[in-house]
C-alpha cells in the first residue's frame, strides 16, 4: 500500500517540485493550498493527489491535510524583503501550531522542516563564512535577513520539542535556490561547502527532501544540502 506524504508550501518553488517528486515516486500526496489555481491542471487532476484549500491560519484544515500522513513536510517561507515586508513571527507561529496538530495525530512517523543555509544552528554555532555570507548576501544584497531570522527562531523551537514529540524530527538547510533541469545530487552535510553553498536546483532538492524522508542517519539533525 502507498504511503502518503503531506505537504506544505506546495505551490511555493521547492515545495511545487517536491509534490511532484512524490506523485512521480508513488505517494498518495496530501496538501493544504490557498491559492489552487497556481498549480498545474496534469497535477490538480493526479489520482494521488488529494487537495485543500486553506491557509495556514486554518487549524482544522492542517488536521484534515495531515490526517494519515506517515510523513510531513513543511516547504512554506515567506516572501523575499525589508524587514517592514516580512510578516515576522507568521512562521514560526504556523510551525508551533502544526506541531501540536501532529501531536495528536498517532499515523506521522516523519516531519521534515526546510530552513535555510544561512539560519543559525540551535545551539547558536554557525561558520564565520556563513555569518558573514548573511550579513552581505542575505541581508545587504538579497534582502533576506528576515527569512534567515525566521528559520533560526524555527529551528531553536523544533530543538525545544525534539525530544518530547512522537516523530521523527529532520530540518534541511539547502543553499540558494535556482529553478533549472535539475539532474545534480546532492547530499547532506554537517558542514557548509562554498560561499552561501553555492546554488542549487529546486528539482535536486525535491530529489533529496523526498530521499531524506527515510534516512534514519538524518533524523534530529539540521544537514547542510549540498552538492555531492
Amino acid at each position: 500500500m502507498a504511503e502518503t506524504i503531506a505537504i506544505f508550501g506546495a505551490t511555493g518553488g521547492s515545495g511545487s517540485e517536491i509534490l511532484a517528486e512524490a506523485l512521480a515516486q508513488g505517494y498518495l500526496v496530501r496538501i493544504m493550498v490557498r491559492t489552487p489555481s497556481k498549480l498545474p491542471e496534469e497535477i490538480k487532476c493526479h489520482p494521488n493527489l488529494t487537495l485543500l484549500e486553506g491557509d495556514i491560519a486554518s487549524l482544522d484544515t492542517v488536521r484534515e491535510t495531515v490526517g494519515g500522513a506517515k510523513y510531513v513536510i513543511n516547504a512554506v517561507g515567506g516572501p523575499v524583503g525589508k524587514p517592514r515586508d516580512f510578516p515576522t513571527g507568521t512562521f514560526a507561529a504556523f510551525l508551533r501550531d502544526l506541531v501540536g496538530v501532529l501531536r495528536e495525530t498517532p499515523s506521522v512517523q516523519v516531519y521534515l522542516h526546510q530552513a535555510g543555509c544561512l539560519s543559525v544552528h540551535p545551539d547558536g554555532t554557525m561558520p564565520l563564512a556563513m555569518r558573514i555570507a548573511d550579513r552581505v548576501l542575505g541581508r545587504m544584497i538579497l534582502g533576506i535577513g528576515p527569512n534567515n531570522d525566521e528559520h533560526s527562531v524555527e529551528m531553536r523551537y523544533l530543538e525545544s520539542v525534539r525530544g518530547d514529540v512522537p516523530f521523527k524530527i529532520i530540518c534541511t538547510r539547502p543553499g540558494g535556490l535556482k529553478k533549472g533541469a535539475g539532474g545534480t545530487e546532492l547530499v547532506a552535510s554537517e558542514v557548509p561547502t562554498g560561499l552561501a553553498l553555492g546554488m542549487v536546483d529546486f528539482k535536486d532538492l525535491a530529489v533529496f527532501t523526498v530521499k531524506a524522508l527515510k534516512d534514519e542517519s538524518l533524523y534530529g539533525k539540521y544537514p547542510y544540502v549540498v552538492k555531492a
